[in-house]
Order: structure tokens, then sequence, then C-alpha cells
């Protein structure tokens, strides 16, 4: 339910590959309109924005491995008739990664404008690179091991934000219990380090535990889902804040095809987002986000997106003050039309409202798009 540019970005990149050729180009350009390019509740300002993406596409087994390479570059230009020079901005993504069906190692760099989580409500000229392995053992005894590694950098362009500047090490292993080639139950141990270039004070060590199912949940369905129970201990005393704290989350990510032209798909998550706000070190974000899409004459799909978040802080910013809470409330219907099998077009809107305690925090905003893409 964030990074709003990447989420672009990773649409241009799933477009079908229809071509034979390992190698495939990609180009997409979209004209908008957002009423509220700042996020904020008074004065807003607008601006027409035209965001052009080019991009490549490689796929293609590796001879005597059983292993497939993926590789993906993309790089796109985001102008603003609202003061250019001050928020025109580059984007881009470069994901490249070998995998079959029980091993995958990667990395993936993006450069983008948007904030590492919601909690900051303007834009934040921001890199991230992300290294990934993991490993499972085949499904076809009853039980099976998998492990999962990653270590995550982010880091922001701006001193301004410095200081959320931060390196996350995840390590963890999973026991699973193969229902079938198809399902499995499991259970999962994740440890993570926290580590912030100048803010030590927000350094921790933490552990998540897991358990769930995925796979094939039933006829049409597939997905994940488990429920969680994580702990954070802080490494130093910061006062006002806990130094120690725990959380029961879940995560979820189902999809049902009723049909060969249907689409429902539920995803939601609750979990400890890092932050910088008064004494807060963290915030609990509880997000559940609805996306079904339907194809219909044939070149056709009409989708729409509904979208909830809530961010509730743990310790009030001042003394006298509430504990700030925010629900992000967001709807985008879409419609997109395909005239070959690597050209499509299509328009859409989007409406997002912040409610908040907190009034600075309160925003509403609206915008509308128009977009052509194209692969070869």
């Amino acid at each position: 339910m964030k990074k709003l540019t990447i989420l672009v970005l990773a649409a241009l990149v799933a477009l079908p590959v229809f071509a034979a050729q390992p190698l495939n180009f990609m180009v997409s350009e979209t004209i908008s309109y957002d009423d509220n390019i700042y996020l904020t509740k008074d004065d807003t300002k607008d601006s027409v924005i035209s965001s052009t993406h080019v991009g490549a596409e490689y796929r293609a087994p590796v001879p005597g491995s059983g292993l497939t390479l993926s590789a993906t570059g993309l790089v796109g230009y985001n102008a603003y008739t609202e003061k250019s020079s001050k928020n025109n901005y580059w984007d881009a993504l470069a994901d490249v990664n070998l995998q079959n069906d029980t091993f995958k190692l990667g990395d993936r760099f993006i450069y983008t404008a948007d904030p590492a989580n919601n909690a900051l409500t303007d834009r934040a000229k921001r890199l991230q690179n992300k290294g990934y392995f993991s490993w499972q053992s085949s499904r076809e005894k009853i039980l099976g091991l998998g492990v999962n590694v990653s270590d995550i950098y982010d880091y922001y362009t701006d001193n301004d934000w410095e200081y959320l500047d931060r390196n996350r090490v995840n390590a963890g292993a999973q026991l699973n219990y193969n229902i079938s080639g198809k399902t499995q139950l499991f259970a999962e141990y994740m440890f993570s380090n926290i580590s912030y270039n100048t803010n030590k004070k927000n350094n921790s060590n933490g552990s998540t535990f897991g358990l769930g199912i995925n796979g094939q949940l039933a006829p049409k369905v597939t997905g994940t889902a488990k429920a969680t129970y994580a702990m954070r201990d802080y490494e130093h005393s910061k006062a006002g804040a806990d130094n120690y704290v725990s959380l029961v989350g879940y995560y979820l990510e189902v999809e049902w095809m009723p049909t060969e032209n249907d689409l429902i798909r539920l995803s939601g998550e609750r979990a400890m987002e890092e932050t910088i706000y008064g004494v807060n070190r963290y915030y609990v974000d509880t997000s559940v986000s609805l996306h079904a899409a339907h194809r219909f004459f044939t070149k056709w799909t009409a989708a729409v997106t509904f979208t909830y978040d809530n961010m509730a802080y743990p310790k009030a910013a001042a003394a006298g003050e509430d504990k700030r809470k925010d629900d992000l409330f967001s709807v985008r219907p879409e419609l997109g039309y395909q005239f070959k099998d690597w050209l499509s077009a299509g328009i859409w809107y989007n409406f997002t409202t912040r409610r908040s305690n907190t009034s600075w925090a309160k925003y509403d905003r609206n915008r509308v798009g128009a977009f052509v893409k194209a692969m070869f």
C-alpha cells in the first residue's frame, strides 16, 4: 500500500511477454493531473504530470542448470508543470535474478521520489537496494525446509532526510508440511537487524514468528495467509520511548480467478513500520486492499482497487497531545484497451483521503490520467 512510484514501475515491468524472443523492450507514457502534489491540507498545489518510461526485459533458461535468468532495466522521467525545477525527477529500476521452482537469488535496485513509508506526506528522493536469496526443499516429501535471506538499504539523497538512511538485514528459516505438491502449511522464524546511518537510537534487533498456509488454497484460489508475532529490542535507550515492543500481526496475499476473464485479489498486512515522529520509533501499520478486474469484449479490461491503511503511533508526540492515528482511504477505477498483443492504453482515476487526529496530516487528493504502453 505504499511506494506509489514503485507500483507504477512494477506495473510496467509486469507487462505480459508476448514475443517469443528472450529480449523485449518496453515504453510507456502517462499524462496525469494531480490536484494536491504536496499532500497538504491547505494551500494545495496542482500540476499536470508527464511520466515517460523506457526499459528492457531479458528472460531465458541457463543451459544445463535448470535455472532461468531474468533481468529488467527501466528508467523514467516525471515532468511537472508546477515548479518543474523543484518537482521534476528521474526514477529507475534494475532487477536481476536466477531462479527455479525451489531457488531464487537476485538483486533489485530502485530510485524513486516516494518515501519508504506512509508516515511522511511529501515526496523524498530515495535509493533502495535489496539483495535476496531463498531456497526450499522439494514439495514431493511431506516435510520440507526453507531459507530466506535479504539485505535492504535505503538512502535518501537529500540531507534533510538523512536520519532515515538505514540498512535492514533479514535471515530466517521455514519448516513446511506439504499437504500436496501445490499446498503447504508452514512455520517460520525471521531475525532482523535494523541499523541507521546517523539515527543510532533507533537501531534494533527483532524476531518474527509466523504460522500460515500458501499455494493452492482452494479451487481457483492461490496465495499466502499467515499470522505473525513480532518482537523488537532497541539497542539504545531513548527518553519516553519503549525499548522493547511486540505485536500480533498478519500477512495476506490471495488471488481468486473464478473465470479466465475475472480476477479478484485480496491483500493486507499488520506490522511495525520504522518512523521518526516525536518519541515514536515505530508505528503499527494495518492495511488491506481489494482489487477486482474483468475483461470483456476480448480487448477491454475494467478494474477497481480499494485500499485502507491505518497507522497508529504508540506514544504522543508531546505532553497533552493524543497519540497520533491516521486513516488512509483510496479508490482507483481504471479502464484499459488492448489494441495489439504488444500495445495497450487506458484511463484511470484515483481518490485518496487521509483522516487524522493530527490536523496538519489531513489531506484529500484527486488524480486522473491516461496512459499508453508498448512492448516489442
